[in-house]
């Protein structure tokens, strides 16, 4: 009888003992996976709503952010190219799509840039530029099989040397002359750097700098784009932190110069 007693004594201590390891397990916070939520560590993008000396305010889907700038903070402005603006001596990156079979290029997306002293290979132009982070492969890394006969991902950076109606010839770093075709219905930009005064309410930020405790960002650079269509932004990182000192929002949105 007593050993009866002492098995149901030790089995009561198990199941509340359980019972407490799995309360603690449900309070106990979640851990964020690493990386989760810093897409917007180094910047910030949105609508320029308000203009204060020195001090910027974006607003975005997630609230107003609030950017500063310095004397050594870099502007870039972004507007509306046509085919007719890739001329040789010009910087162009460029990506599209090149046929597995015959290699030819196709280019569905240019951004043009004025050649600088130091030729194209400056202001980021180069092999993972731009936002396009598939131009060069990690170390190490297994490229993905292309079923046969399909176009692979394309990019050309470097200076333009020749043009014929659709047809662009740039001068590489990394392969030399590489021609392609520009569609007819490509999107074309031109980039092209400007001082802080061209600002004005309604343009579409992107700010690449440090952020402080409060989400507001220090910026060392800025890239100025029209707002969409419908007088909306969809640039860079997918706007601001929230009003009232929110987390950083996820990233969205497409780059837009």
């Amino acid at each position: 009888m007593n050993r009866s007693i002492l098995l149901i004594v030790a089995a009561t201590t198990l199941l509340v003992t359980g019972c407490g390891a799995a309360a603690s397990a449900s309070k106990s916070p979640a851990v964020a996976s690493p990386g989760a939520g810093n897409a917007l560590r180094n910047g910030a993008s949105g609508q320029l709503v308000q203009i204060n000396g020195e001090t910027l305010i974006l607003t975005g889907p997630n609230g107003d952010t609030t950017v500063t700038v310095t004397a050594t903070t870099m502007f870039t402005k972004t507007s509306v190219a046509t085919l007719a603006d890739i001329t040789p001596g010009t910087c162009v990156l460029a990506t599209g799509l090149k046929d597995a079979v015959s290699g030819a290029v196709t280019a569905t997306n240019v951004r043009l840039s004025p050649k600088s002293a130091t030729g194209c290979s400056a202001g980021g132009f180069g092999p993972g530029a731009g936002g396009f982070p598939n131009a060069t492969p990690r170390p190490g890394a297994s490229p993905r099989p292309t079923p046969s006969g399909q176009p692979n991902a394309a990019f050309v950076s470097g200076e333009v040397t020749a043009v014929s109606g659709t047809s662009v010839t740039v001068l590489t770093q990394a392969t030399g002359s590489q021609t392609m075709t520009v569609q007819a219905a490509a999107t074309v930009t031109a980039s092209a750097v400007v001082s802080q005064s061209v600002l004005q309410n309604g343009q579409c930020l992107r700010a690449i700098g440090s952020r402080d405790s409060a989400g507001n960002v220090q910026a060392t650079s800025i890239t100025i784009s029209p707002a969409g269509p419908s007088g909306t932004c969809t640039t860079g990182f997918g706007g601001g932190r929230r009003s009232g000192g929110g987390g950083l929002p996820p990233a969205g949105g497409g780059a837009g110069g």
